[in-house]
Parts: structure tokens; C-alpha cells; sequence
């Protein structure tokens, strides 16, 4: 009895243990496993910081490749509610040595030199200044441009009212007639965009008006152009003259005697050297000859393109440049047959900067049938003339242009510049005692940048004009300028 007693009271103890050891099992086996999980947690951390790590390496690699890239990538982020979002270009874009740091630098009142095609379609601005970001797209736009008022009083009558042109002068010359204008024609809008880093590498179509047209408040297109590398259509400064050529001058029209000339093209160009580019162009024909005799009047032709090439040097204090011109002048003669003659010019200019921000640009053209491409000679009518009624054939005539300017920098807002320029032509003995013989301008200004893109400016402006006959007139011009540009330059100066 004793015994079965005490083998029960075993049974009943051994019952009671089993469940306590099972639920020590399973603490135990809970344990390991949160152990496991901690150990799996530490080696995720280390992971983490690891591949952290090499994120951060992989960004700065990245960050220094993208700033040596000779190409801008833009990103892509727009937003999505219809707002026209910040471009957000690297901070340096492309940049090459077919864009000398004075060239790029050069400042001019009329800003004509931003709207002239580059090489490579490098803009002046490696940074992108002024442009932002289409939504959903790639492309970039710039809205550039100006609004300027002119106060122009002439001291005696000067022909153009709103700008200085000497073969305009009335001759003989009224006396004691005075004239006031006001003119707001110079305003010009602008809009540049730039596709950058396509398959046809970058890509710009640039399209500028002002209100220069058939009165005073017609809009006239000025440019109109796309270039995609160095192919180039459209309408733009003629490859036979020097976009960076300008001297900085508050009068619209500037040196009588300058190459000056847009027309519609097609343009390729090349470089030599990474210095040295090379531009081949077709372009508009149009014959530029009006003579008359008392039974006829000419009528003149266009039986080919004008053609132009060009070579161009940059260096970092500035460039030079020379270009040709060859064109076919035609026109109807009193005895019914149509004759041509051949064209041809030279022109060679420079920019140089000189003595601190200091800066002197020339230029000299000359050749025969040229007179259309020259400033104060476009739009006569004689590129070319006739040399006898009896027999009549065209003679082109012989023509040449030079220009001057000295820029100099008083401060860094403030700056002056004195202009000399001269235009003749050669004609023959049939030409009209009243055709356009020579003519001089110059130009002498102070401007002064207050605030931003604000310049206003004093101008005087002295011009003189003679006739085939030996007739001749003057006349002198007072003017004050203000233009605030839409977008501000910076052009390191400031």
C-alpha cells in the first residue's frame, strides 16, 4: 500500500512538472528567435550604412563628371499644374574656343550681337542666364529683348526721324527748321529656344521683331532662324558680316559705313582649329539697281544667289574676322536685252580689348556691287549702273565702307564711346548728278547703368552727305535714350 501510495503521489508530481517544462521550451525557443531577428536587424543596419555609403561616393562622382560634361543636361522634374517651371541647367553649360571671353563679354546698347548664331550654338552665357524650363519638355526659352525711348532734337533736317542716316539728308538743306521726335520704335522682343543635347546635337530656333515696319506702330520681323549644330536657315545677319562688329551707339541706325544686312540663307560652318571656324552661306539675290534715263526704267533680276564665306579667330582679348562676297547683279536694259555683272567684296573687322574693360572695334569693307550690304547705301539702287544709253551695259560699281569706335569704361556702370564712319561709291558718268556720292558719320555718347537693366544715355551725332554733282548737306543731332532690357545682362563688368 505504501508503495502504491507513493508511486501515485510520483505520478501526480511528474503530471504537474510536464507543463511547466513544455512552457520552458517554448520561452526558450521564443528567445532564439528575437535573438535571430536582432542578429538580422544589425547586419540590415550594417548593409544599410554600407550601400549609404557608396551612394553618397557614387553622387560625387557623378557631381564632378556632370560639371567637366561639354554638353548641358537638364533635368527633367515640371511640375504638374500648368506653371512654367525654373530651368534647372548645370552650372556651367557648354562652352568652346570658338567663343573668345571678350566676345562673349562685349557690351553694345542695341544688343544685336545676342541674337547672332553661334558656333556649336554655344550661347554667350554658358549658364543659360534668363532662361527656364517648358513644362514636360526639354526645351529652353528665353523671352529677351528691350523697351527704349528715344528724344531725338535735329538742329537742322536730317531726313530719317527716328534714325540717323546721312543719305537721307534733304539737299539742298531748308534753313532754320528744327525737329523734335519721340520715337518708341526700337522696342524689339525676342524669343529664344534652345533644345539641348538631342540626337542632332543642340538645337536653337531664335525669332526677334521691332517696330520698325511700314509706320510707326507695324511690327517688322528681324530675325527668324533655326540652327541645328552648325547648319543654319533662315533669316539673320548675312555670313559677310561681323555680328560682333557693332559699336555702342544710341542711335538705331549706327555708322553709315558698316556691313549690315539681314537676309533670308542657308549657312553651314566648320572648324579649322579650336580657335579658327569657317562658315560657307547662299543666300537672298536682290539687285539693287534703279537707274533711269527719260523712256525706261530698270527692271532688276535675281539669276542666282549671292554667295558668302567667312573666317573667323577667337582669342580671349577678342577676334577678327574676314569674309567674302560674290553675287550676280542683273537687270532690263532700254534696249530690251537683260545684262549681268559680277559682284564681289571684301570686308575684314576686329574687336580688341584694349586698356582694362576698355574695348576698340574696326572694320573696312570695299569692292564692286556691294552697295546693298553697305549701311547708308542699301536701298539706293546702285550696286550697279549703266555706262552708256546708246550701247547700254551694266558696270558694278565700285564701293567701300569703314567704321571706328573706341568704347571706354569710366566705372563699371558708366561708359562712353566716340564713332567715325565712312560710305562712297564710285559712279559712272550716266549716273544721275543726285545719286549718292560719299557721306561721314560720327557718334560721341555717355551711358550710364543706375539699376538692373536699366541704361539711359546722351548722344550727339553729326553726319554729312554729298551728291554726284558735288551738292552737299549736314546736319547735327541731340539724342537721350532709355532702354530696360526684359532680361538682365550680366556680362562680368558688373
Amino acid at each position: 500500500m505504501k508503495t502504491f501510495c507513493l508511486t501515485l503521489v510520483a505520478a501526480v508530481f511528474c503530471g504537474m512538472l510536464m507543463p511547466a517544462t513544455t512552457l520552458a521550451a517554448q520561452s526558450d525557443s521564443a528567445n532564439q528567435n528575437v535573438q535571430e531577428l536582432r542578429r538580422q536587424l544589425e547586419v540590415l543596419r550594417e548593409q544599410m550604412d554600407k550601400l549609404q555609403v557608396r551612394l553618397g561616393d557614387l553622387e560625387r562622382t557623378e557631381g564632378s563628371a556632370t560639371a567637366n560634361k561639354p554638353a548641358t543636361t537638364l533635368s527633367t522634374a515640371s511640375a504638374q499644374d500648368g506653371t512654367i517651371e525654373a530651368a534647372h541647367p548645370e552650372l556651367q553649360g557648354a562652352t568652346s574656343k570658338q567663343l573668345g571671353a571678350e566676345t562673349a563679354t562685349y557690351t553694345e546698347f542695341s544688343e544685336d550681337n545676342l541674337a547672332a548664331a553661334r558656333f556649336n550654338n554655344v550661347p554667350l552665357d554658358p549658364k543659360y542666364q534668363g532662361f527656364f524650363q517648358l513644362p514636360g519638355t526639354q526645351t529652353l526659352l528665353k523671352i529677351g529683348g528691350y523697351f527704349k525711348t528715344d528724344f531725338i532734337y535735329d538742329l537742322k533736317p536730317a531726313g530719317n526721324p527716328d534714325a540717323f542716316v546721312p543719305s537721307s539728308f534733304p539737299i539742298p538743306t531748308v534753313v532754320g527748321v528744327n525737329n523734335a521726335n519721340v520715337s518708341i520704335r526700337p522696342t524689339r522682343l525676342s524669343l529664344d529656344f534652345r533644345i539641348p543635347s538631342t540626337q542632332f546635337g543642340d538645337v536653337r530656333f531664335y525669332l526677334e521683331g521691332d517696330m520698325f515696319g511700314t509706320n510707326a506702330t507695324t511690327p517688322r520681323l528681324r530675325h527668324a532662324y533655326a540652327q541645328v549644330r552648325n547648319v543654319l536657315i533662315g533669316q539673320t545677319f548675312t555670313n559677310f558680316q561681323d555680328p560682333d562688329g557693332y559699336p555702342d551707339t544710341l542711335d538705331f541706325q549706327g555708322p553709315n559705313g558698316m556691313v549690315a544686312l539681314r537676309n533670308p540663307q542657308l549657312r553651314y560652318g566648320f572648324a579649322l582649329s579650336p580657335s579658327t571656324t569657317f562658315y560657307i552661306s547662299v543666300e537672298k539675290p536682290s539687285s539693287d539697281v534703279i537707274f533711269q534715263t527719260p523712256q525706261f526704267t530698270a527692271q532688276p533680276d535675281a539669276p542666282s544667289p549671292d554667295g558668302a564665306i567667312r573666317l573667323r579667330r577667337e582669342f580671349e582679348r577678342g577676334h577678327f574676322q574676314i569674309s567674302g562676297l560674290f553675287r550676280s547683279i542683273a537687270a532690263f536694259l532700254p534696249d530690251g536685252r537683260t545684262d549681268s555683272v559680277f559682284g564681289w567684296g571684301v570686308n575684314f573687322s576686329s574687336g580688341v580689348k584694349t586698356f582694362g574693360s576698355d574695348n576698340l572695334i574696326f572694320a573696312i569693307a570695299s569692292g564692286h556691287g556691294i552697295s546693298r550690304y553697305i549701311q547708308d547705301t542699301s536701298g539706293l539702287g546702285i550696286d550697279a549702273e549703266v555706262t552708256s544709253f546708246t550701247n547700254p551695259h551694266l558696270q558694278a560699281t565700285p564701293a567701300f565702307g569703314g567704321e571706328a569706335s573706341y568704347q571706354h569704361y569710366w566705372s563699371r556702370t558708366v561708359r562712353s564711346s566716340a564713332v567715325y564712319s565712312y560710305a562712297a561709291v564710285n559712279n559712272t558718268d550716266r549716273a544721275p548728278v543726285t545719286t549718292f556720292n560719299h557721306s561721314t558719320y560720327t557718334a560721341a555718347n555717355l551711358i550710364w547703368n543706375p539699376y538692373g537693366s536699366l541704361n539711359v544715355g546722351a548722344e550727339f551725332l553729326y553726319g554729312w552727305t554729298m551728291l554726284q554733282n558735288g551738292e552737299k548737306a549736314n546736319a547735327p543731332r541731340i539724342q537721350f535714350s532709355a532702354k530696360y532690357s526684359f532680361v538682365k545682362i550680366d556680362n562680368g563688368r558688373r
